[in-house]
């Protein structure tokens, strides 16, 4: 807990830095009680399938890989060493905080790419994730991979 709200702070005295900076919306900001709030961040240069977007491991074995993907994000979050970096790179249109995340100095959108777990986010990470495929690690092992979540959400508006 202590790690996350250090790596808050760090994140809060970093956007002081950036110019245009500011939230317009108050999914991004979400006020937990009288002393604490809550920031909807998002890893660029990534996008990981949707939590119940499925995909099949096996010939036989449906998952949620969206699941999957955030379990293996929480698993590196927990088992690098080093400090939790946050660096703020802007707002997206839906007004989240676009980050990169690094832990112990690795950067972790990268990592969950070149680890199969994660797509590049337009070319942002295009070699790692060729490599990957390559070498079919992480969802490129599965019988079948989930399609790009892009794609996914297309088809699942609700």
């Amino acid at each position: 807990m202590r790690l996350f709200i250090f790596s808050l702070f760090i994140t809060f005295n970093a956007w002081a830095n950036l110019e245009s900076f500011s939230l317009n919306s108050e999914r991004s900001l979400y006020i937990v009680d009288g002393d604490s709030v809550s920031l909807q961040m998002r890893i660029a240069g990534i996008d990981t399938p949707e939590l119940g977007q499925k995909c099949r491991k096996s010939s036989v074995q449906m998952v949620d890989c969206g699941r999957i993907a955030k379990n293996h994000l929480k698993r590196l979050l927990r088992s690098l060493p080093g400090q939790l970096t946050i660096e703020p790179l802007g707002v997206d249109h839906y007004q989240r905080v676009l980050v990169r995340v690094y832990k112990g100095g690795v950067n972790i959108g990268q990592l969950m790419v070149e680890s199969g777990m994660a797509f590049s986010y337009k070319d942002t990470y295009k070699q790692a994730q060729d490599l990957a495929k390559a070498e079919q690690l992480g969802f490129w092992n599965y019988h079948t991979p989930p399609i790009e979540p892009y794609k996914w959400r297309k088809l699942n508006r609700y």
